[in-house]
């Protein structure tokens, strides 16, 4: 018999997908990647939401990877509060899932979207965000091992994120109504 090996990490939950016994979670963490995990129990509150940074004790038992423990060190609540910067935290968070591929250690990506992550949820400076989301996008695209012109133009950049991904992102239409709005 394998015995199951036991590895711990920080995360950022992506996507959280309800099955018949508990739950499929997409996270992005620091030590592994991007990965799919199984809760093997029925989430009944926010702490296994999507966005949330959690520490999480990982249980790899043949090729499955399972969330034994984990504890939430930050619920972003003041994106969670706004809609402009949920939109964005979305986006974010879209880009992720279509750009790193699973497994494969991302730790410069990694504590480049957390640190912006952070950022969002502090600033109160509206008016700076969409600056700095268009910085935050031009670095993650040079973490990729892509070399484009600094643009800053927001939806120029998420225009060279989708040939990058080969994929539309559901999420720049609510990017443009923002960028609109801002005008």
């Amino acid at each position: 018999m394998i015995k199951p090996h036991i590895k711990y990490s920080s995360g950022i939950i992506l996507e959280k997908l309800p099955l018949p016994k508990g739950n499929k979670l997409t996270i992005f963490c620091k030590n592994i990647g991007l990965n799919h995990f199984l809760y093997l129990y029925k989430i009944k509150n926010l702490d296994l939401d999507t966005l949330n940074l959690i520490f999480l004790q990982i249980k790899i038992q043949k090729e499955y990877l399972f969330i034994n423990q984990f504890k939430v060190i930050n619920y972003f609540e003041n994106i969670r509060n706004s809609l402009y910067k949920k939109i964005i935290s979305q986006t974010i968070l879209e880009i992720i899932k279509k750009t790193i591929p699973t497994n494969q250690k991302e730790n410069k990506i990694f504590n480049l979207t957390l640190k912006f992550l952070e950022y969002l949820d502090k600033t109160k400076n509206d008016s700076l965000i969409l600056h700095n989301f268009s910085k935050f996008l031009n670095l993650y695209i040079q973490n990729l091992g892509y070399q484009i012109p600094n643009q800053k133009d927001i939806t120029k950049i998420l225009t060279e994120i989708e040939k990058i991904a080969n994929s539309t992102l559901n999420s720049k239409d609510l990017i443009n109504e923002i960028l609109s709005q801002k005008i």
